[in-house]
């Protein structure tokens, strides 16, 4: 059954990131309550990720209405965009931030917290963070119970001396473990430079970890290169004349041997001769008698867009196991086609009817008394 496995599956039949930068890179304070709250989204803070950051448009993408004509025609990949937060502490354009400017910008969420004003804020207090303003509800996103959960938690990892309330030197603390993360140069200052060095670091990390899961999702898959190339090798194995083309009588090789041995078990020689030279005229598409290579790497094409059924340009386990059993079913019913019909067997004769007046003979009475095989007495 093996021998007949073809290099295009028939013969196996035949025989049996986020858009702007928000999140610091360390645990982080929670953010400022966003200028518009129905687009807002609870982000309570966070064990230390790495800051994210808009894609940069396509080099090929047009540019934006405004743009510098010079950029348009270059194609300059944008520059590595910045956090919303460093443009709304550099007001005034320098280029860069200071430590006590940042301070002052994250702290303004805890003075909003702090409902009482006594530099302290309680588990109540802490808990408006996961309502408006600071945050609401987005199709998608938690529940207000869900944000509530969160907050929770948080308020137990900024409570560091665990004495129920977080004060404002254990939140400024985070804050400045935040500025220490792009504060590259420890001077006190962070620039332009450093920010967006670290977004793109953090970039390339990321598409280096989407890339990674893409790799680990594509084990054990086949692209539609590897498949051809394994169709083509087959084909080659079937060149026994080395001229870049598969006769037909090269081909019939697939049918297996006429008798001997080695064909017990199998299909009788002649409908399987016949099913590989109806795959031979499937693939002879210029009906020449012979399969070059552009045939069989147009049937490979055609063979495995048929089995793709998910469309991603590869072919899984399951899959070629779809394709094996449907190849299956249309085998069968060929052969079932191909092989003569069973004669109807004759049924018996009824017999004939005795003769009239004649007596039939009754059967036997049943014997009386113990069941058979029972000895007397027994009962």
């Amino acid at each position: 059954m093996k021998r007949l496995i073809s290099p295009l599956l028939f013969a196996a039949f035949v025989l049996t990131l986020p858009a702007v930068a928000q999140t610091p890179p360390t645990q982080g304070w929670p953010a400022n309550r966003p200028p518009d709250p129905s687009a807002s989204q609870f982000k309570p803070p966070q064990a230390a990720q790495p800051p994210q950051a808009a894609q940069p448009p396509h080099a090929s993408a047009p540019a934006a209405p405004g743009a510098p004509q010079s950029q348009q025609a270059t194609g300059t990949p944008a520059p590595v965009p910045l956090p919303h937060w460093f443009a709304e502490i550099d007001i005034e354009k320098k280029g860069e931030i200071t430590r006590a400017d940042f301070l002052k910008y994250r702290m303004k969420s805890f003075e909003d917290l702090d409902a009482n004003k006594d530099g302290k804020l309680s588990l109540e207090e802490f808990l408006k963070i996961a309502e408006p303003p600071f945050s609401g509800d987005v199709a998608g996103g938690p529940t207000l119970e869900e944000r509530r959960n969160r907050a929770k938690a948080e308020f137990q990892n900024l409570d560091t001396n665990r004495d129920g309330l977080i004060e404002r030197a254990e939140a400024e603390a985070v804050v400045h473990s935040e500025f220490n993360q792009y504060d590259t140069d420890r001077d006190n200052k962070v620039t332009e430079p450093e920010l967006r060095l670290i977004v793109q670091r953090s970039l390339a990390r990321e598409a280096a970890e989407r890339q990674q899961i893409e790799q680990r999702r594509r084990q054990g898959m086949l692209p539609i290169h590897e498949f051809i190339d394994m169709q083509l090798r087959e084909a080659d194995k079937l060149d026994k004349n080395n001229d870049g083309k598969v006769s037909q009588q090269e081909y019939l090789v697939l049918a297996g041997p006429a008798d001997g041995e080695q064909a017990k078990n199998l299909l009788p020689y002649d409908i399987r001769r016949q099913l590989v030279l109806r795959k031979f005229q499937e693939i002879d598409t210029n009906k020449d008698g012979q399969l070059d290579r552009v045939e069989y790497t147009g049937y490979a094409v055609k063979q495995f867009i048929e089995m793709d059924t998910n469309k991603d340009r590869f072919l899984t386990e399951e899959e070629f196991k779809k394709a094996q059993e449907a190849e299956t079913k249309k085998m069968r019913a060929i052969v079932q086609a191909m092989q003569p019909a069973q004669p109807a067997q004759p049924r018996p004769a009824p017999a004939p009817a005795p003769p009239r007046g004649t007596v039939q003979p009754q059967p036997a009475p049943a014997p009386q008394g113990l069941a058979p095989g029972l000895p007397q007495g027994t009962r």
